[in-house]
């Protein structure tokens, strides 16, 4: 794999990483009440960084750009190595924005302030820091790193069962790292016998060419890791217990984030690294997605939990990532990525949508809601667009990705894409029930149900401020979804360039 390297100029990619880091160590020292505003001013610096960086992209050709390498132990070729290409760019962006919006949002927190904010700023840096390591060891640090805060998040700030919840966040996606560990080493040891060459490069182990069963074995290792973070059926389970403990912010970053991780992971790793063994496994990829389609939204259909909802309703859309993925083609490709940032806008904001419903109404069940949309008409018309754009709308984020998703699986498999064509109409179901029953079910409604609603605030300026952006970008990538496409089309050839080789 031959690539081009821009280096950086300036060291943005590295301040993307180092600021929130100073930023939580700021927080140690300073008051309370100036955690809130230090938090939002750091996570508004990273997000103009990465921004600029969007804009400043080349896009017309395959390199990696904003490029760093300093030597950190050249005895056993390990660097500090990062960059970006279309792929990590559109993560980092989507993770800055992510961040900047849980920030504003937290800006009612009132349990452990300052441990809130560090925790939420020690976790952004990790996040950057996945997607844009190109040196293996530090991928992995920065991989393990964001366990710690997130457990935090969950069994401090979470609701009544936190810390089961927590826990068995902690131990699923643990237990999945130590495969990811074993098949990176793996890859190291098979490297240094075969090439005599020590490294932690990835530019250097995607040229490793396996024979055909190791890439089998070492293909296997690193989905295990990659399947248990996305998460892929059957191993979903930790996610709706996640979601439903979390604070909002928490259950923000979790879908937007996290989750695109692991369907980050089989892009990144799998497909370039194993080039024959993901042709070997497309049925079973295909399989596996199609039944996460199938069965979580069928899930979510009998849910009357909200988060618990959008839960499933998330671990569904990540089925069209998978299997526009593993389409092996240019339409899947791009229908994969693009669904992973139109999913961080609308599960963001969907996620956003409960947390506001729990402030005001303090219940996360349906049936004790019904017809808010009389009393909150600005909420109501926010959240009706974020569902529609979850539910594929056309004219908003989600029906550019899974259109192509769909587009790429057809031409790969015709049964695998009307099965997952026909799960739309139930991803169409659950989402449109979920609005309906909230917002419009009247006989929901009893006198004292509607005697304390009448008391109820529509959206304040703090939560218009979270909400917003989001809504404006489902519009935006729905409208004219051409500019992400040319962004990240050469990304998409190069890493698609490996398998036809291979």
């Amino acid at each position: 794999m031959n690539v081009e390297f821009v280096t950086a100029g300036f060291p943005l990619i590295t301040l993307s990483i180092i600021i929130p880091v100073i930023a939580a160590a700021v927080l140690f020292i300073v008051k309370e009440e100036l955690a809130k505003p230090i938090s939002i001013i750091t996570s508004a610096i990273v997000f103009l960084i990465t921004t600029y960086m969007l804009f400043a992209y080349d896009y017309t050709s395959y390199k990696i750009q904003f490029y760093e390498k300093y030597t950190w132990i050249p005895q056993f070729g390990v660097s500090y190595e990062v960059g970006v290409d279309a792929l990590s760019l559109t993560m980092v962006w989507l993770t800055a924005l992510a961040f900047l919006v849980s920030f504003i949002w937290s800006t009612n927190i009132q349990k452990r302030i300052k441990e809130y904010f560090i925790s939420f700023l020690i976790l952004e840096a990790a996040c950057i820091g996945v997607f844009v390591s190109w040196d293996l060891v530090w991928f992995y640090i920065f991989w393990e790193a964001m366990l710690i805060p997130m457990f935090l998040i969950i069994g401090i700030w979470g609701y009544a069962e936190r810390i089961y919840a927590a826990t068995k966040f902690f131990i699923y996606t643990f237990f999945g790292s130590l495969f990811l560990l074993i098949g990176v080493i793996g890859m190291y040891i098979y490297q240094y016998f075969n090439k005599e060459i020590l490294s932690t490069s990835y530019f250097d182990l995607v040229n490793l060419n396996l024979p055909f069963n190791l890439e089998i074995i070492f293909f296997l290792l690193l989905a295990l890791g990659f399947a248990i973070k996305v998460p892929m059926w059957p191993f979903h389970t930790w996610l709706p217990a996640a979601h439903v403990q979390a604070p909002t912010a928490g259950s923000v970053i979790l879908a937007a984030v996290l989750l695109k991780m692991g369907t980050y992971g089989f892009i990144r790793f799998s497909l370039p690294w194993f080039p024959e063994a993901s042709k070997y496994f497309v049925p079973v990829m295909f399989t596996l997605g199609v039944i996460a389609i199938i069965y979580t939204a069928m899930m979510a259909l009998s849910q009357t939990h909200i988060k618990r909802i959008i839960a499933y309703s998330s671990v569904s859309h990540m089925g069209f990532v998978t299997i526009g993925t593993f389409a092996l083609n240019m339409e899947g490709m791009n229908g994969a990525i693009i669904t992973m940032i139109s999913h961080g806008f609308t599960s963001a904001a969907l996620f956003l949508a409960a947390g506001y419903i729990y402030d005001r109404v303090h219940s996360y069940e349906l049936n004790d809601l019904g017809g808010l949309a009389k009393f909150m008409p600005v909420f109501a018309t926010l959240f009706m667009i974020s569902a529609m754009a979850s539910a594929g709308l056309p004219g908003l984020s989600g029906f550019v990705g899974e259109f192509l998703a769909l587009v790429g699986t057809f031409k790969a498999s015709v049964l695998t894409g009307v099965l997952a064509g026909i799960s739309l109409i139930v991803g169409a179901g659950y989402t449109l029930w979920l609005y309906h029953k909230s917002m419009f079910k009247e006989s929901l409604l009893t006198p004292e149900k509607i005697h304390r609603w009448e008391k109820l605030k529509d959206m304040n300026g703090v939560e218009l401020t979270s909400f917003v952006p989001l809504v404006v970008m489902m519009f935006v990538l729905g409208i004219y979804p051409a500019w992400w496409i040319k962004l990240i089309e050469t990304t998409s050839a190069a890493i698609l360039s490996k398998i036809i080789g291979g």
